[in-house]
Protein backbone atom coordinates (compact mmCIF):
# COMPACT_ATOMS: atom_id res chain seq x y z
CA UNK A 1 0.00 0.00 0.00
CA UNK A 2 2.84 2.38 0.85
CA UNK A 3 4.49 1.64 -2.50
CA UNK A 4 1.25 2.50 -4.31
CA UNK A 5 0.94 5.76 -2.36
CA UNK A 6 4.54 6.74 -3.15
CA UNK A 7 4.09 5.81 -6.80
CA UNK A 8 0.94 7.94 -7.02
CA UNK A 9 2.68 10.88 -5.38
CA UNK A 10 5.65 10.67 -7.74
CA UNK A 11 3.36 10.26 -10.72
CA UNK A 12 1.39 13.31 -9.70
CA UNK A 13 4.54 15.38 -9.33
CA UNK A 14 5.92 14.24 -12.68
CA UNK A 15 2.65 14.88 -14.48
CA UNK A 16 2.69 18.42 -13.06
CA UNK A 17 6.22 18.97 -14.31
CA UNK A 18 5.47 17.44 -17.71
CA UNK A 19 2.20 19.21 -18.44
CA UNK A 20 2.26 22.47 -16.43
CA UNK A 21 4.68 24.40 -18.57
CA UNK A 22 4.83 27.19 -21.11
CA UNK A 23 7.12 28.78 -23.67
CA UNK A 24 7.37 32.57 -24.08
CA UNK A 25 8.70 34.50 -27.06
CA UNK A 26 9.61 38.08 -26.07
CA UNK A 27 10.59 41.36 -27.64
CA UNK A 28 11.41 44.46 -25.66
CA UNK A 29 13.53 47.52 -25.05
CA UNK A 30 16.75 47.65 -23.01
CA UNK A 31 17.50 50.97 -21.27
CA UNK A 32 21.06 50.77 -19.85
CA UNK A 33 22.29 52.84 -16.91
CA UNK A 34 25.97 53.14 -18.00
CA UNK A 35 27.24 54.27 -14.58
CA UNK A 36 30.92 53.23 -14.74
CA UNK A 37 33.85 55.54 -15.53
CA UNK A 38 34.53 54.36 -19.10
CA UNK A 39 31.02 55.38 -20.12
CA UNK A 40 31.58 58.77 -18.44
CA UNK A 41 34.82 59.33 -20.36
CA UNK A 42 33.10 58.44 -23.62
CA UNK A 43 30.23 60.84 -22.93
CA UNK A 44 32.72 63.59 -22.09
CA UNK A 45 34.96 63.18 -25.14
CA UNK A 46 32.59 61.87 -27.81
CA UNK A 47 29.18 62.76 -29.23
CA UNK A 48 27.77 59.88 -27.24
CA UNK A 49 24.83 59.78 -24.83
CA UNK A 50 23.27 57.09 -22.68
CA UNK A 51 20.17 57.11 -24.87
CA UNK A 52 22.32 56.02 -27.84
CA UNK A 53 22.64 52.53 -26.31
CA UNK A 54 18.90 51.97 -25.95
CA UNK A 55 17.92 49.16 -28.29
CA UNK A 56 15.61 46.23 -28.95
CA UNK A 57 16.11 42.96 -27.06
CA UNK A 58 14.89 39.50 -28.02
CA UNK A 59 14.29 36.58 -25.69
CA UNK A 60 12.92 33.09 -25.30
CA UNK A 61 11.78 31.60 -21.98
CA UNK A 62 10.76 28.11 -20.87
CA UNK A 63 8.72 27.99 -17.66
CA UNK A 64 7.50 25.04 -15.65
CA UNK A 65 5.23 25.23 -12.64
CA UNK A 66 5.83 23.46 -9.32
CA UNK A 67 2.25 24.25 -8.26
CA UNK A 68 -0.32 26.99 -8.81
CA UNK A 69 1.80 29.63 -7.03
CA UNK A 70 5.46 28.97 -7.89
CA UNK A 71 7.38 28.34 -11.09
CA UNK A 72 10.94 28.15 -12.39
CA UNK A 73 11.96 29.52 -15.77
CA UNK A 74 15.05 29.40 -17.98
CA UNK A 75 15.54 32.38 -20.29
CA UNK A 76 17.96 33.25 -23.10
CA UNK A 77 18.14 36.69 -24.71
CA UNK A 78 20.09 38.88 -27.09
CA UNK A 79 21.04 42.58 -27.11
CA UNK A 80 23.45 44.36 -29.46
CA UNK A 81 24.11 48.00 -30.31
CA UNK A 82 26.88 49.81 -32.19
CA UNK A 83 27.06 53.61 -32.04
CA UNK A 84 29.00 55.87 -34.42
CA UNK A 85 30.43 58.85 -32.52
CA UNK A 86 32.82 61.76 -33.08
CA UNK A 87 35.20 63.63 -30.80
CA UNK A 88 33.45 66.73 -29.53
CA UNK A 89 36.25 69.30 -29.56
CA UNK A 90 38.80 67.82 -31.95
CA UNK A 91 39.04 67.30 -35.70
CA UNK A 92 41.62 66.55 -38.37
CA UNK A 93 43.65 69.42 -39.83
CA UNK A 94 41.41 69.47 -42.90
CA UNK A 95 38.34 69.93 -40.70
CA UNK A 96 36.91 66.43 -41.03
CA UNK A 97 35.57 64.80 -37.84
CA UNK A 98 37.61 62.30 -35.83
CA UNK A 99 35.26 59.36 -35.47
CA UNK A 100 35.03 56.23 -33.38
CA UNK A 101 32.57 53.35 -32.87
CA UNK A 102 31.30 51.96 -29.57
CA UNK A 103 29.74 48.50 -29.51
CA UNK A 104 28.14 46.38 -26.79
CA UNK A 105 26.66 42.89 -27.10
CA UNK A 106 25.05 40.90 -24.27
CA UNK A 107 23.67 37.35 -24.34
CA UNK A 108 22.04 36.45 -20.98
CA UNK A 109 21.27 32.91 -19.81
CA UNK A 110 19.11 33.22 -16.68
CA UNK A 111 17.28 31.01 -14.19
CA UNK A 112 14.32 32.69 -12.48
CA UNK A 113 12.00 31.83 -9.60
CA UNK A 114 8.51 33.34 -9.91
CA UNK A 115 5.57 33.80 -7.56
CA UNK A 116 2.01 33.96 -8.95
CA UNK A 117 -0.22 35.35 -6.16
CA UNK A 118 -3.49 34.56 -7.98
CA UNK A 119 -2.33 31.25 -9.40
CA UNK A 120 -0.91 30.71 -12.87
CA UNK A 121 -4.09 29.09 -14.25
CA UNK A 122 -6.19 32.25 -13.95
CA UNK A 123 -7.01 34.18 -17.10
CA UNK A 124 -5.22 37.20 -15.58
CA UNK A 125 -1.95 36.23 -13.89
CA UNK A 126 0.26 38.87 -12.24
CA UNK A 127 3.67 37.67 -11.04
CA UNK A 128 6.96 38.75 -9.49
CA UNK A 129 10.31 37.02 -9.76
CA UNK A 130 13.99 37.03 -8.95
CA UNK A 131 16.80 35.36 -10.84
CA UNK A 132 20.48 34.97 -11.58
CA UNK A 133 22.41 34.16 -14.68
CA UNK A 134 25.56 34.06 -16.73
CA UNK A 135 25.99 36.82 -19.31
CA UNK A 136 28.27 36.53 -22.33
CA UNK A 137 29.27 40.07 -23.25
CA UNK A 138 31.51 41.85 -25.73
CA UNK A 139 32.56 45.51 -25.57
CA UNK A 140 34.46 47.16 -28.42
CA UNK A 141 35.81 50.57 -29.36
CA UNK A 142 37.34 51.00 -32.81
CA UNK A 143 38.20 53.83 -35.17
CA UNK A 144 40.43 56.86 -34.57
CA UNK A 145 41.96 57.39 -31.15
CA UNK A 146 43.58 60.58 -29.86
CA UNK A 147 46.64 60.33 -27.64
CA UNK A 148 46.14 63.40 -25.44
CA UNK A 149 49.77 63.30 -24.25
CA UNK A 150 51.14 64.28 -27.67
CA UNK A 151 47.87 64.99 -29.59
CA UNK A 152 48.66 62.25 -32.10
CA UNK A 153 45.86 60.38 -33.87
CA UNK A 154 45.96 56.72 -34.84
CA UNK A 155 43.56 53.99 -35.85
CA UNK A 156 42.92 51.36 -33.22
CA UNK A 157 40.74 48.51 -31.99
CA UNK A 158 40.09 47.62 -28.34
CA UNK A 159 37.93 44.74 -27.18
CA UNK A 160 36.79 42.85 -24.10
CA UNK A 161 35.02 39.51 -24.61
CA UNK A 162 34.06 37.76 -21.37
CA UNK A 163 31.41 36.14 -19.15
CA UNK A 164 29.95 37.74 -16.02
CA UNK A 165 27.51 36.75 -13.28
CA UNK A 166 24.41 38.92 -12.86
CA UNK A 167 21.16 39.23 -10.91
CA UNK A 168 17.68 40.32 -11.92
CA UNK A 169 14.26 41.16 -10.52
CA UNK A 170 11.01 41.39 -12.46
CA UNK A 171 7.28 41.98 -12.27
CA UNK A 172 4.69 41.38 -14.93
CA UNK A 173 1.25 40.25 -15.88
CA UNK A 174 0.10 37.51 -18.25
CA UNK A 175 -3.30 37.34 -19.90
CA UNK A 176 -4.44 33.89 -21.04
CA UNK A 177 -7.03 34.56 -23.75
CA UNK A 178 -7.17 30.93 -24.91
CA UNK A 179 -6.37 27.60 -23.27
CA UNK A 180 -3.06 27.36 -25.15
CA UNK A 181 -2.27 31.01 -25.84
CA UNK A 182 -1.54 34.11 -23.81
CA UNK A 183 0.26 37.43 -23.89
CA UNK A 184 2.50 39.09 -21.31
CA UNK A 185 3.85 42.48 -20.34
CA UNK A 186 6.91 42.55 -18.09
CA UNK A 187 9.24 45.03 -16.44
CA UNK A 188 12.69 43.84 -15.43
CA UNK A 189 15.91 45.17 -13.93
CA UNK A 190 19.20 43.35 -14.17
CA UNK A 191 22.41 44.14 -12.30
CA UNK A 192 25.54 43.36 -14.30
CA UNK A 193 29.18 44.41 -13.94
CA UNK A 194 32.04 43.02 -16.05
CA UNK A 195 35.80 43.29 -15.67
CA UNK A 196 37.46 44.94 -18.64
CA UNK A 197 40.51 43.53 -20.45
CA UNK A 198 44.00 45.04 -20.51
CA UNK A 199 42.95 47.13 -23.49
CA UNK A 200 41.08 49.28 -20.96
CA UNK A 201 43.62 49.18 -18.15
CA UNK A 202 42.88 51.55 -15.27
CA UNK A 203 39.11 51.56 -15.70
CA UNK A 204 36.68 50.09 -13.19
CA UNK A 205 34.35 47.20 -14.14
CA UNK A 206 32.00 48.06 -16.98
CA UNK A 207 28.44 48.75 -15.87
CA UNK A 208 25.88 46.96 -18.05
CA UNK A 209 22.95 47.17 -15.64
CA UNK A 210 19.64 48.48 -16.84
CA UNK A 211 15.89 48.26 -17.24
CA UNK A 212 14.00 46.10 -19.73
CA UNK A 213 10.40 46.41 -20.85
CA UNK A 214 9.19 43.21 -22.53
CA UNK A 215 6.08 42.08 -24.34
CA UNK A 216 5.52 38.55 -25.54
CA UNK A 217 3.33 35.70 -26.59
CA UNK A 218 2.92 32.58 -24.45
CA UNK A 219 2.27 28.98 -25.50
CA UNK A 220 0.85 26.74 -22.74
CA UNK A 221 1.25 22.97 -22.49
CA UNK A 222 -1.06 21.71 -19.76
Amino acid sequence: MKRIAVWLAVSGLMSGLLFSQSIHLKIGLFIPELQSDLWSVNRENLTFERSDMVNVVYGGEYEFYFNRLFSLSLEVGSYAKTVFAQYRDYEFEDGTPISQNISLRIVPVEANLKYHPLGHRNRLNPYVGIGAGVYAWTYQQFGNFINFEDDSISEGFAETRRFAFGLNGRAGVAYRFQQRLGILLEGKYHYLQGKLSRNFEGFEPLDMSGFLINAGIMFYFD
